[in-house]
């Protein structure tokens, strides 16, 4: 090893660099890193115009069209219901599927498939044909849900809600073209959206440094406090959604298909109103601040709105709310996956298997309570009701202050981790000092004497981002790898030649020409993170992040991730 020659920088990444290396994505994606994220918004456009439309029922009897879709909604909701909890008791194999970009699309072809079937069911008879066509939609689009979950889950909150927001736009505009198309073409339309919404979401990975799967051991702990808040914002989306569906399942059951095709155009435009909101609120100053004001704001006018619909107010626009309410609590819990490293497939599989489960009751519910609506009382003590439920969800179930909780645990338990590193490279290198004798030789036989023909001892240059200083990089380094030091800590520089063969296994060496900062990036990117996670944790773009991870893997000449590790261990092979 030690007259080996290194690879200059640069080499050494190709395409996919070796077998089973990271895959660097198409030029579209890295060009156009929303459109993955964009895939949400093409199965939100497909939920809407079965659920808010009578579209895919255009062949039904047109006194039957409204009554179909409350009963469509009902079995396809259980359908993802369960498809759902099923993924989050088995989360690990799940998620090994949804990375294969075969299985995704196989789920969504199901879902197109049987949407056509359920639109031609009139024709065969309805019954179990329409009952099964029905559930089988759902299990297909929840396989779309769970993949959007596992992308949403892999990026920070403000970006998370900004990709939510665009994906409401795109499913309005998409609902819009929808409608305004030829009727002979709006069923194969509505059928195509799953298969668009799985070519997004599986286009070349944004993120070509993933974190490792989580082990159970780093799942929400039984007792932990972040466990605790992902059960109130489960509870507290499940009671929005509840409300909701009262008012859908109303107004399902009233009026002729016309009046309900209408109200839900007009839903989805105000939804696009409120998205274009979001997208401003969330990228105008502090994003925590934001998403703050985002929930309470929505919280509100869904509590005015029931509260309006004791007077009149059409029922059926508390779906405006809950449609908005329902992106920004997904976000919620992608984010908490994000945060924390928990399984995206598992809580979102909990979450949203519950939120549907709870919208599914609620449009029975409405369904139930439609034949007495029309009475003045009936309908006053309905809104007042449901405006308490919200009430409750604001005040006690999951308030504002729950989410600024959540930020601020995340903040202090990263303090305490950083204090734990300060003290451990404290502790390294009292252990690891070794003396350096006067003719400037160290112990364990590498030289640093410029006359010995070795490298001479330099100080790693620092590249400089958001303040931290070389030292920095350095130090954060030697707490969880061993670091060639001399009796300051300062780290040493091996002979190319003759020297420490062991030196050449440490990244700090100079001779790979590593930054401060990239041996920052290193230690949390071999520790497991994702790049996204070390972007918000060192308050960086993700851009400079992936710039830093691609520069370390040229200088060290890897190709994977398990060839890093390797180089760590010292067991690299030249």
């Amino acid at each position: 090893m030690g007259g080996a020659v290194k690879k200059p920088a640069g080499s050494g990444m190709g395409k996919r660099g070796v077998k089973g290396g990271p895959a660097v994505p198409s030029p579209i994606a890295e060009q156009w890193a929303y459109l993955r994220f964009l895939g949400f918004g093409a199965w939100w456009a497909w939920i809407w115009l079965c659920y808010n439309s009578t579209e895919i029922m255009r062949m039904f009897p047109t006194g039957d069209q409204t009554p179909f879709v409350l009963q469509m909604y009902l079995l396809s909701t259980a359908g993802i219901a369960c498809s759902m909890f099923a993924a989050a008791a088995m989360w690990r194999q799940v998620t090994s599927l949804l990375e294969r970009r075969a299985f995704v699309i196989v789920g969504a072809c199901m879902a197109s498939l049987f949407t056509v079937l359920l639109g031609y069911s009139v024709i065969m008879g309805g019954g179990p044909f329409f009952v099964i066509a029905a559930l089988l939609t759902g299990v297909g689009t929840s396989v779309l849900c769970l993949k959007a979950g596992c992308i949403y889950g892999s990026i920070s909150l403000g970006d998370s809600l900004t990709a939510g927001g665009i994906s409401l736009l795109l499913a309005a505009f998409l609902y819009y073209v929808g409608v305004g198309i030829p009727p002979e073409l709006r069923l194969l339309f509505i059928a195509a959206l799953p298969i668009v919404s799985a070519l997004l979401l599986t286009m070349g990975d944004a993120d070509p440094f993933p974190s490792a799967a989580p082990t159970e051991g780093e799942l929400m702990a039984r007792r932990s406090p972040e466990r605790h808040m992902y059960r109130k914002l489960v509870a507290a989306s499940a009671l929005v959604a509840f409300t909701a569906g009262v008012g859908k399942g109303i107004t399902s059951m009233i009026g002729d298909a016309d009046v309900f095709a209408r109200s839900g155009t007009l839903i989805v435009f105000c939804v696009g109103l409120l998205a274009i909101a979001i997208v401003a609120v969330v990228n105008h100053g502090d994003t925590v601040r934001g998403a703050r004001r985002v929930y309470s704001g929505l919280i509100v006018l869904g509590i005015a709105m029931m509260l309006l619909s004791c007077f009149g107010f059409d029922v059926a626009f508390l779906s405006v709310g809950k449609e908005c309410l329902w992106m920004v609590f997904s976000c919620f819990m992608a984010y908490m996956a994000f945060r924390y490293d928990f399984s995206a497939v598992r809580v979102f599989g909990i979450g949203q298997g519950v939120y549907f489960v709870a919208s599914l009751a609620g449009w029975a519910v409405g369904g139930f309570l439609q034949p007495y609506y029309v009475d003045g009382i009936v309908r006053m003590g309905v809104g007042m009701a449901l405006a308490f439920l919200v009430v409750l969800v604001l005040v006690y179930v999951f308030p504002e202050n729950d989410l600024k909780r959540i930020m601020a645990r995340s903040v202090d338990s990263e303090a305490a981790a950083r204090a734990r590193s300060a003290d451990a490279c404290a502790a390294c290198r009292a252990c690891t000092a070794a003396p350096t004798a006067a003719n400037g030789s160290v112990a364990g036989g590498a030289s640093v004497s410029g006359a010995s023909g070795a490298a001479p001892r330099k100080e790693t240059k620092a590249s400089v981002e958001g303040g931290d200083a070389a030292a920095g990089g350095a130090a954060t380094w030697g707490a969880h790898w061993p670091l060639s030091q001399d009796a300051e800590g300062a780290p040493l520089v091996a002979a190319h030649d003759g020297g420490d063969a062991s030196s050449l296994c440490d990244p700090s060496n100079p001779v790979y020409g590593l930054s401060a900062r990239e041996l920052e990036i290193l230690d949390l990117f071999a520790q497991g993170r994702s790049a996204n996670w070390i972007a918000e944790h060192l308050t960086i773009s993700k851009n400079t992040v992936r710039t830093h991870l691609r520069a370390i893997y040229s200088k060290l000449d890897v190709h994977s991730r398990q060839e890093l590790l390797d180089f760590l261990a010292g067991n690299r092979s030249e």
